[in-house]
């Protein structure tokens, strides 16, 4: 009996190690795909197959982040991984929110490499991961650094900015999910972890750019998150949903999947391709799998020439308002010259509006417009315009009279 009790212990043991390589050859098939790609891959996002969790490793030219670390039970897959892609050092790691499918093997990232800053959200947890989480960033010298709202972190020729969370307290752990846009070049993308619809409506109202090419599906595919209302001003054309195969959840729910239909906006899922990376030089974008090139290049050009109107409504953003100077920031995040006039820009506290003569804005260019003393690009007049408090927001609206950007 006692010899049977330790050969079933072998036994099982040596099915736990193959069905773990298993999924280690799995993750790493994903290189072969990578290596057939048509385009240079000077930006590599890779979104890791973790099962019912998240990973997402950011690659630009040398500089690397990571975005959630799957499970505890993930850490060697995700180790193996991140190892095989050349990965020795992370500038930034980002615990989106301290549940465990999103930090579990973070304490091991943290130990096993060469870290920048660890990025998390202003919350504690009493689970032991959360703690293990703790005691690793300090053991390494590390701290952990909230980032804020509006805030720009580089990586390599790439940014990104933080979005969320907005408030300081939330009844639900997954609205304090930090929130990020990553730019590179004319290519963007969205990371929510599991944001749902609250933290959605507050980042709306931000008045930060929040269009994206790329939108990583908030809450693994839930019908929790990913609103109409965010969907309408993230535009993606894309959605990577990491989820589980088989998961109790019942990830992607079904609402998600007819959404994003609607809006034809392609889902590609982990548990359907397993790891799946983006690649692209700033211009075109690729997706890739084990199994091969998932999409053809997408380079950006008939798409959004039979949608030109409503892309320059989305392009054309109040970067920020100086009350104190009276000047305001106009931003034009597209890829497209745009004729701002009739553009109307509104003070909303003393209701005075000002309407654009016909100037034209280029793709990432910025121009001020002036009130007072100050002069800029565009003068509205000597006299002071703003309200110098929050009380007094700005509001533009396009040549149709259509909201567009609130700051």
């Amino acid at each position: 009996m006692r010899n049977f009790k330790g050969y079933l212990v072998i036994l099982v043991s040596m099915l736990m190690l193959f069905l773990g390589g298993c999924k280690l050859q799995e993750v790493s098939s994903v290189d072969k795909s990578i290596e057939g790609s048509n385009i240079e891959g000077k930006l590599k996002i890779h979104y890791i197959d973790v099962g019912q969790a998240d990973a997402i490793l950011i690659e630009q030219e040398g500089n690397n982040m990571l975005i959630d670390a799957g499970n505890n039970d993930d850490k060697e897959v995700l180790l193996s991984y991140l190892k095989n892609n050349g990965i020795k050092r992370l500038e930034y790691v980002i615990g989106t929110h301290p549940h465990e499918d999103h930090i579990g093997s973070l304490d091991a990232v943290i130990e096993e490499f060469e870290i920048g800053k660890v990025l998390m959200p202003k919350v504690t947890h009493t689970t032991k991961t959360f703690k293990d989480v703790v005691t690793q960033t300090k053991k390494k010298g590390l701290k952990f650094t909230t980032p804020k709202i509006g805030e720009v972190f580089e990586l390599g020729e790439g940014k990104f900015t933080v979005l969320a969370p907005n408030s300081t307290e939330y009844k639900d752990m997954n609205d304090y999910s930090i929130v990020i846009r990553f730019e590179y070049k004319q290519r963007s993308f969205l990371f929510t972890g599991d944001a749902e619809a609250h933290s959605e409506e507050e980042i709306i109202h931000t008045g930060l750019e929040l269009r994206s090419d790329v939108l990583k599906a908030g809450h693994h595919g839930s019908s929790s998150s990913s609103s109409i209302e965010f969907l309408k001003k993230v535009k993606p054309k894309y959605a990577i949903i990491s989820c589980g195969k088989d998961n109790d959840y019942g990830h992607p729910h079904k609402e998600i999947i007819e959404r994003f239909n609607k809006q034809g906006i392609k889902m590609l899922r982990t548990d359907e391709l397993g790891t799946i990376v983006c690649l692209s030089d700033g211009e075109s974008i690729e997706f890739v799998s084990k199994s091969g090139v998932i999409n053809e290049r997408d380079n950006n050009s008939s798409n959004e020439e039979e949608n030109d109107e409503d892309e320059e409504t989305q392009r054309i953003t109040i970067e920020k308002i100086d009350k104190v100077k009276e000047l305001v920031y106009i931003k034009n995040n597209g890829n497209r010259k745009v004729n701002l006039k009739g553009y109307r820009l509104l003070s909303v506290k003393g209701n005075q509006e000002f309407i654009f003569p016909e100037v034209a804005i280029e793709p990432g260019e910025i121009i001020s417009i002036s009130s007072g003393d100050e002069k800029g690009d565009i003068e509205w007049g000597k006299k002071n315009m703003w309200s110098n408090s929050a009380e007094d927001p700005g509001k533009l609206f396009n040549s149709d009279g259509e909201l567009i950007s609130e700051f």
